[in-house]
C-alpha cells in the first residue's frame, strides 16, 4: 500500500511543480491541466524508471502534507475557497520547524521526533492542531493532522506520525511564500 501511496504523492507533487512553473506563463486552469497530465504520465507510464524512483528515494516519505498542499494550492488557483495562512503563521511555523529539525538531528539535548512514535503524544498533538484549526477557522491543518494519524495508525508507511504531517521540503516552500509576500507577488 505504501508504494502505491508514494507514487500517488509523487504524481501530485510533480503536478504541483509543473503547475507552479507553467502558472508563470499560462492561465491557472491550463497550468493545473498541464501539471495533472505530467503527474499522471509519470505515475502511470514512467513510475518504474530511474527518475521517478530516484525522486521517491530522495523525497519519501511524502506523508499527507505535501500532496495536500499541492491540491490546496492548485484548487485555490481554480477558485475553490481556500483560507490562506498568515505571514506570522508561516514565520512562526518556519522557526519552530527548523528548530524541530535541528533538535531531531541532535543539535539540542531534546528529541521531539521521538514523540511521533507514541499514541498518547500523537493524540494530544492531533487534538491541539484541531483546536488551532477551530480557533483560526482553517480546516486544512486539522484535516492533515487527522489524515496523517489515520495513515499512521493503518501503518501505510512510516512508524512516526511526524513523517505524515511534516516534510523537509516545507522549509523551502515556506521561504518562497514569504519572499513572494515581501516582494508583493
Amino acid at each position: 500500500m505504501s508504494g502505491v501511496l508514494a507514487n500517488i504523492a509523487l504524481g501530485l507533487v510533480l503536478a504541483w511543480v509543473v503547475f507552479a512553473l507553467a502558472g508563470c506563463v499560462v492561465a491557472p486552469w491550463l497550468a493545473v491541466a498541464l501539471g495533472a497530465a505530467v503527474g499522471l504520465a509519470v505515475v502511470g507510464l514512467a513510475r518504474e524508471t530511474l527518475v521517478p524512483g530516484g525522486l521517491v528515494a530522495v523525497l519519501a516519505p511524502f506523508g499527507v502534507m505535501l500532496p495536500a498542499l499541492a491540491l490546496r494550492h492548485m484548487g485555490g488557483s481554480l477558485g475553490l475557497p481556500v483560507v490562506s495562512f498568515g505571514t506570522l503563521e508561516i514565520v512562526v511555523f518556519l522557526g519552530l520547524y527548523v528548530a524541530f529539525l535541528a533538535a531531531s538531528m541532535g543539535v539540542f539535548p531534546v528529541d521531539p521526533y521521538r514523540l511521533g512514535y507514541a499514541p498518547i503524544p500523537v493524540g494530544v498533538m492531533v487534538l491541539a492542531v484541531c483546536l488551532y484549526g477551530a480557533l483560526t477557522g482553517n480546516p486544512f491543518l486539522p484535516l492533515v493532522a487527522v489524515l496523517g494519524q489515520v495513515a499512521w495508525v493503518m501503518g501505510w508507511g512510516s512508524s512516526n506520525w511526524f513523517d505524515y504531517v511534516l516534510h523537509v521540503m516545507m522549509v523551502p516552500v515556506a521561504v518562497v511564500v514569504l519572499v513572494q509576500r515581501v516582494l508583493g507577488g
